[in-house]
């Protein structure tokens, strides 16, 4: 992949956040260090950086992703409400029991998100 200096700020901009931005959030921070990007510009470098495998495309539901600069094996959880995304912790008999189906399979990785109302929509839920 070619250098770009648009692709190297989006991918920065993902590696400063420990959060699961959507491309528009991360074009927003992307506006105060080249402030002429476009969204479009963010949409096509996220999907390539997520094609060199740099980058984790999480889905929140219908047409809707986060996206994630930590591409080690982990999981995720995700609110159906507002889409907030988080590292979802497991526990480590089900973390062995997915590293060993991807060395199995031959796979290289897996992705797996927990839906849940996170707690703040249930907060607000429930008033």
């Amino acid at each position: 992949m070619n250098y770009s200096r648009q692709r190297e700020t989006v991918l920065s901009v993902l590696r400063a956040t420990k959060e699961h931005p959507s491309a528009e959030n991360i074009f927003l921070e992307c506006k105060k260090i080249l402030p002429n990007i476009g969204l479009a510009t963010v949409y096509r470098n996220l999907e390539q950086l997520v094609a060199s495998g740099q980058v984790i495309k999480v889905p929140v539901g219908q047409d809707r992703y986060r996206y994630d600069a930590d591409i080690s094996l982990h999981c995720h959880g995700a609110c159906p409400v507002c889409g907030k995304v988080w590292d979802e912790e497991i526990s480590p008999s089900l973390n062995d029991a997915l590293q060993s189906e991807c060395e199995k399979n031959n796979s290289e990785s897996y992705s797996l998100t927990f839906f849940r109302i996170c707690g703040e929509c249930k907060a607000k839920q429930e008033q």
